[in-house]
Formats: C-alpha cells, sequence, structure tokens
C-alpha cells in the first residue's frame, strides 16, 4: 500500500496495516530479490552469524514477525516500521499482567492505576505525580532488565534479530536483539526521568504511559472503567532517534540495507 491507502484508516488500525505490509515486503525482497538476498547475507555476516550459502524467509501467524533461514539456522526477526519520526507501541498490556510478572508491590500497583484513571478522567493531567516519582523510578529501575526482556523478545528465545524499517527513507537497519537490549539497558539504568506531563522516560529511547485511546469503538465500557482496553499500561520506543543514534555512535554491530 502508498501513504494515500493509509489515510482512512484509524491510527491503530493504521500503524497495525503499515506493519504487516512491511513484513510481507521484506519476506518478499528475501525470496525474490537477488540483490537484496546478497545485501542481507552480507549485512548478517557482519554482525556475527558466519558466512551463509543461502536465505529465505516466512511468517507463520506466531508471535514472532518473520522468520530468517540461513543454510539450516532459523533466526525470529522483530520489525518495526516507520513512516514519521515519532514513538511507537512495543508493549501493552493490562497491568495486573505487569504485577504478577515484576512481583509489583501493591503500592506501586495502585500508584500506577491512579495515574492511569487521572488520565482517562482528564487528558491534561500529570501521569505519575511528584510526590510518586522516587517510587516508580526506583521501582522501574530495579526491574529494568527484565522489562526490557519482556518487551522486546516477549519470552520468545529464538528472537535473536531486531529489524528497523524506514519506509521514508527506504532503508532498513537490522542488529542482534542481545545488543539491543544490553545498549538500552546501559542508557536507561540509573536514567528514569519523566516528562513535563509525568510520563516515565525508560532513558532516552523508551516511555511508558497509559495506553490511550478513548475507544470510540469500544461501546461495553466507559474510558474511566479499569476495564477499558485503553486503560492498559503501554510502552514506546522512538526507532528513528534510536536509529540515527546507533548510526552515529556506532555503539552496537548493525547493517542497512537501501531498498
Amino acid at each position: 500500500m502508498s501513504d494515500k491507502d493509509y489515510e482512512n484508516m484509524i491510527k491503530g488500525q493504521k500503524a497495525a496495516r503499515i506493519g504487516l505490509d512491511s513484513e510481507k515486503d521484506i519476506v518478499h525482497m528475501i525470496n525474490n530479490n537477488p540483490n537484496f538476498q546478497k545485501s542481507m547475507i552480507d549485512g548478517l555476516s557482519s554482525i556475527g552469524y558466519g558466512n551463509p550459502s543461502e536465505i529465505r524467509a516466512f511468517k507463520n501467524g506466531s508471535k514472532i514477525d518473520i522468520y530468517i533461514v540461513l543454510d539450516d539456522e532459523k533466526i525470529g526477526v522483530s520489525i518495526k516500521s516507520i513512516s514519521k519520526a515519532d514513538f511507537h507501541q512495543l508493549d501493552r498490556r493490562r497491568l495486573e499482567d505487569w504485577k504478577i510478572l515484576l512481583d509489583m508491590p501493591d503500592y506501586i500497583f495502585d500508584i500506577l492505576k491512579d495515574a492511569i484513571l487521572r488520565i482517562a478522567k482528564n487528558s491534561s493531567a500529570k501521569f505519575i505525580l511528584e510526590k510518586d516519582r522516587d517510587e516508580i523510578g526506583n521501582f522501574f529501575n530495579n526491574k529494568l532488565k527484565t522489562i526490557l526482556e519482556e518487551i522486546f523478545r516477549r519470552s520468545e528465545s529464538n528472537l535473536k534479530l531486531f529489524m528497523i524499517n524506514d519506509k521514508t527513507r527506504h532503508r532498513i537497519y537490522v542488529y542482534n536483539m542481545d545488543d539491543v537490549i544490553e545498549f538500552l539497558y546501559k542508557n536507561a539504568h540509573n536514567n528514569i526521568s519523566f516528562t513535563k506531563k509525568g510520563i516515565i522516560k525508560l532513558g532516552d529511547f523508551i516511555t511508558v504511559q497509559r495506553k490511550g485511546g478513548n475507544g470510540e469503538r469500544v461501546k461495553k465500557y466507559k474510558k474511566t472503567d479499569w476495564r477499558h482496553p485503553g486503560n492498559h499500561l503501554q510502552f514506546k520506543f522512538s526507532p528513528v532517534g534510536f536509529a540515527e543514534y546507533i548510526e552515529r555512535t556506532g555503539d552496537i554491530k548493525f547493517f542497512t540495507i537501501d531498498y
């Protein structure tokens, strides 16, 4: 689809459609474009994947976006597709799920729940209040590695590559997932901050906030009802900011392909 084809879609549908189309395009290029195939093989070799002679790709409907097969090795790939320089959703789920996963104390759960419902009632309100920021900052700092593993790898041990598809520049960036998580951990550790609106910042490239969206299509619950899907906790990521920073500094191995 062209950008014009996406114009009449609502925000969530548009992001999902762009993502699905991008995955199909990348699979197609890997399987059918000899120049792209060679660039991908050479690039993967440069970041530690030996000297493969064959490459193919496929989707299978799992949580992993696509698989790349190098000779006989199957590699899971997470793809973030972007068309402008803003933050994109990495993860959103019920706060109760995070409570279990992070062994979250009741008082931290209550602060976050109050923050989510405060924004549901008044979008101009502050998310995390000043009086709660030390407690929240310390909690996220202590749980940072677990959070990063969960929002980037989603418990999928075979998810080994992270790919950013810049659809505006027609450029693909490829990284080892381990390197991405380790870099983001170092960037965010002891660097938890808050915006003027109280949105949580995990370093320079990740934010945490209420999912948002008042759910015009969700008639069952009011947006101030805790069960409303807009009241999930959302992690967002800046793919452009991340890609430009790594391209400028070379802090981790990566390669690019223009298409």
